[in-house]
């Protein structure tokens, strides 16, 4: 089988040659990823590049509102040594609103500071912007295909509602109006729903997929919100979304983090066909184990090596984790070896480069 023959199978939990292996945020198909790169990736890279599949994403885009109506922002930087605030004013008709974020110098992930929502009013300043839909010019997605060939799959990255609402107030704002202002959210996730509906169907319209992503899902899952809410705020507006896809033969990737123990099965109702990256103890509650038993037989399941695990494990250790988890993933099918969360680090130690090709070398010897 080709990669991509593989990792369809996979997804559908048909029969494969044997399991594929992506191995998250190693971008060897990006040329200008890999030149970037530090020279400690290299083996890491060598190793992905000749027995990894591939998952490259593609987005749709849409602005933090989802619309195609220009908003006129204004941003500001300041250099704080190892960190560059970066302030934006967004202006809208009902009024300005403000966010601001940290931007590492040494290569760390970002990190936001402040949202533009912070008061209901907020709300409001946003909804004065006028819709108009998202048109994306859908090539991008075509040359990705192209590019990527048999050696994996594109997937189409679709914002889902509760997350375009977190990223404008943030994830302990959110779970706060949860509880307080639960029909303010609840209009929220269906203005959003309706943009993002309408996003997805002209993305299949253009012919993209058969595979459609998202990875928002998790700001609403314990410990931020409860298995109630999950259902609500995520469930309810997803089976619209989950019906779009199936009408059209479209497949769904989930990424979600965290603790799902109590709200698992709802993966299930939101019509995921692979769920990333299903985390045990100590960072989650559900032994991978466990998450065959109860929904392996109808999703795929993406995992679950622990990506500090793959930094700091004796490699010793770091193997025997990667042998159970293919010897728990494999019987049945529905299964990808997967980091749980790409590399964050400019420089890779010897010891997580070392990991790294221990990772892909045992997978890959037991094909």
């Amino acid at each position: 089988m080709t990669s991509r023959e593989r990792m369809l199978a996979a997804f559908r939990i048909e029969e494969t040659d044997h399991f594929p292996m992506y191995v998250r945020g190693v971008r060897v198909w990006d040329q200008q990823w890999c030149e970037s790169r530090h020279e400690s990736y290299r083996p890491v890279i060598e190793a992905v590049r000749e027995h990894g599949d591939y998952e490259v994403g593609f987005g749709l885009g849409g602005g933090p509102l989802l619309t195609a109506h220009p908003i006129e922002s204004e941003s500001t930087s300041e250099d704080v040594g190892d960190w560059i605030i970066q302030r934006t004013t967004m202006h809208t008709p009902a009024g300005d609103l403000h966010a601001a974020r940290k931007i590492s110098t040494r290569g760390l992930p970002g990190l936001q500071v402040e949202y533009f929502v912070k008061t209901l009013e907020d709300l409001d300043r946003l909804l004065s912007v006028p819709y108009e839909p998202v048109r994306p010019d859908l090539s991008r997605f075509f040359e990705l295909d192209e590019e990527i060939g048999d050696d994996g799959i594109v997937m189409c990255a679709m914002p889902v509602p509760i997350y375009s609402l977190a990223l404008l107030t943030g994830s302990d704002l959110l779970a706060v109006w949860s509880l307080t202002e639960r029909q303010r959210v609840n209009e929220m996730v269906e203005v959003f729903l309706e943009r993002t509906l309408d996003m997805i169907d002209h993305a299949i319209a253009g012919g993209v997929g058969p595979i459609f992503c998202s990875l928002g899902e998790e700001f609403m899952t314990p410990p931020l919100a409860g298995p109630r809410d999950f259902r609500e705020f995520v469930v309810e507006p997803g089976r619209q979304i989950r019906d779009r896809l199936r009408q059209a033969g479209m497949l769904r990737h989930i990424h979600c983090h965290g603790p799902l123990n109590d709200i698992l099965e709802e993966f299930v109702e939101l019509g995921a066909n692979c769920l990333h990256p299903i985390e045990g103890p100590p960072l989650g509650d559900v032994p991978f184990e466990d998450a065959k038993r109860r929904i392996g037989d109808r999703v795929c399941l993406e995992g679950n090596i622990q990506i500090g695990d793959l930094y700091h494990d004796p490699t010793d250790v770091l193997v025997e984790k990667v042998k159970r988890t293919i010897d728990v993933g494999v019987p049945g099918g529905g299964f990808i070896l997967c980091p749980t969360a790409s590399p964050h680090t400019a420089e890779l130690t010897p010891q997580t480069v070392k990991n790294y090709v221990a990772m892909v070398q045992t997978a890959a010897e037991m094909w």
